[in-house]
């Protein structure tokens, strides 16, 4: 199941833009998945609980969309949405293409959460 693998690169993106931020806890994560990716939603919300465990984004949200898959007809040049694994242009009805997006993972947004620090007052004595 690939979503684990998913699941560990976005987990180790937000993380390093939580140290880079001083270690602050990550609140939520969205991601952009490309429907080529072949993600089951269940499955990568699985993988991301187990993966945050006892991390910095333990209580993260993981938000994602999915991208639909473009492909570029090598005959005929013209651009479609396959509608099933078989993609058939539906201009000239070559088979296959060239992947033109789809295949993506991005990370849009890593939302930290800001942490309050206790200060307290120290009287000296004179």
């Amino acid at each position: 199941m690939h979503e684990f693998s998913l699941a560990e690169r976005i987990l180790e993106s937000a993380l390093g833009a939580a140290a880079a931020h001083g270690g602050l806890p990550v609140e939520r994560i969205v991601v952009e998945i490309g429907a080529l990716q072949q993600v089951v939603p269940e499955a990568l919300a699985f993988a991301f609980d187990a993966a945050k465990s006892g991390t910095p984004a333990e209580d993260a949200v993981l938000e994602w969309r999915e991208t639909a898959a473009l492909i570029a007809c090598e005959s005929c040049g013209s651009e479609f949405t396959p509608e099933d694994m078989f993609w058939m242009c539906p201009s000239c009805g070559a088979a296959g293409g060239r992947v033109v997006r789809g295949e993506e993972l991005i990370i849009q947004s890593v939302t930290l959460r800001e942490t309050l620090l206790e200060t307290r007052e120290v009287e000296h004595g004179n």
